[in-house]
Order: structure tokens, then sequence, then C-alpha cells
């Protein structure tokens, strides 16, 4: 999530419950948080060459 791309709810959850697991010290749920934040999906529009796996 990029400052130009906006979160959506889901998003913002799990960022949220990063934060609040790093403020308890519990790094390892902190870090569980951020990787599925990272696995959600983009919220990008992809460009029409992407399903070919070329450039932009």
């Amino acid at each position: 999530m990029t400052a130009v791309t906006r979160a959506c709810g889901k998003c913002q959850d799990y960022t949220t419950l990063r934060e609040k697991a790093k403020q308890e010290g519990d790094y390892v749920r902190a870090g569980g948080y951020e990787a599925l934040r990272r696995r959600h999906p983009s919220h990008a529009q992809p460009s029409p060459t992407a399903r070919w796996g070329l450039p932009a």
C-alpha cells in the first residue's frame, strides 16, 4: 500500500491490528498481520497488457 493507493477497510484493519500487536510487544503476531496485509489483493488497476506479462 503506497501513499497513492487508497486502503480498503480490510487493509486498514490489518494495519491497526499490526500496530496494536507491536505496542503489546508481540512482534510475531505483528509480522503475521503485515504478511496478511501484503498478500491482500492489490487495489491498483492493472494495465491492459498486464495479463500477458508485458510492461505497462
